[in-house]
């Protein structure tokens, strides 16, 4: 009887041992895994911490304003009829240079001599940074309706110096426009030469290697958009466009560019 009584024992004392071993090993591991699993999630945050540390910075940059020496002389041009400008006026707008991004400025561009200048305390200040492309907003504070100029361009007679519009920046189709001014001299009765600037605008088509000047006509457009001429007909009849004006081609080229 006591020698039952003793084995029953041992056996339940056997039983014990063996489930606490099995569920020490099994702790055992879900502490590890978790340990694991919280040093992955330190990890982790750190990377985004990184992150946003880095963003933080990239928008520290944004806040530089222009600084420059060099301010206008308004008698460079003196004697000169018309304007250099892309506009007289000053235009809200934002520029991106080599540095860094300028986000809040009043700018003017000259397509003369390809120089950017901006307002300070009501004086036009040339900005000397290597500038990479420029967003001008006509219509501040809205800043839906924007015009992007960009520099770089070196094809078909544009030189890497000069502003080129993006009329549409991005897709299979770009389309750019040059306007390049130029000093003429005529012949005035009573007054002899007379100087003036003249605009010339030119048009520009990319569509993967190609990258051409064209005239604004269904001619030179439609072979570029040839691979969806059905589609581009029955817009051109819909829509009633026009395609000698510049906002009807930009609208064709947009169109065909979301389509693809």
């Amino acid at each position: 009887m006591d020698q039952t009584i003793f084995i029953k024992k041992g056996s339940q004392l056997a039983a014990f041992l063996y489930f606490n071993t099995i569920y020490f090993n099994k702790s055992s591991k879900a502490f590890s895994f978790r340990r694991q699993y919280s040093s992955m999630k330190k990890i982790f945050i750190a990377f985004i911490l990184c992150l946003v540390l880095q963003s933080s910075q990239a928008q520290l940059l944004q806040l530089q304003d222009p600084v420059s020496s060099k301010n206008f002389n308004p008698e460079k041009y003196a004697g000169i009829r018309g304007t250099p400008l892309y506009q007289d006026k000053w235009i809200h707008g934002s520029v991106v240079t080599a540095k860094g991004i300028y986000p809040d400025l009043e700018l003017k561009i000259d397509l003369y001599d390809n120089i950017v200048f901006f307002n300070k305390e009501d004086a036009s200040f040339e900005l000397l940074d290597p500038i990479v492309s420029i967003k001008l907003f006509p219509k501040w504070p809205d800043t839906i309706q924007q015009l992007l100029f960009i520099r770089g361009i070196n094809q078909m007679g544009i030189k890497p110096e000069q502003y080129v519009q993006a009329l549409v920046g991005a897709g299979n189709i770009q389309l750019y426009r040059s306007d390049i001014k130029q000093v003429t001299e005529m012949s005035e009765i009573n007054v002899g030469m007379i100087k003036t600037f003249a605009n010339t605008s030119r048009y520009y088509i990319r569509k993967g290697d190609q990258f051409k000047l064209v005239k604004l006509n269904k001619e030179e457009i439609m072979p570029f958009l040839i691979d969806k001429e059905a589609e581009v007909n029955t817009l051109i009849e819909t829509k009633k466009l026009n395609l000698k004006k510049e906002v009807d081609i930009i609208q064709l080229i947009q169109v065909y560019n979301k389509a693809q």
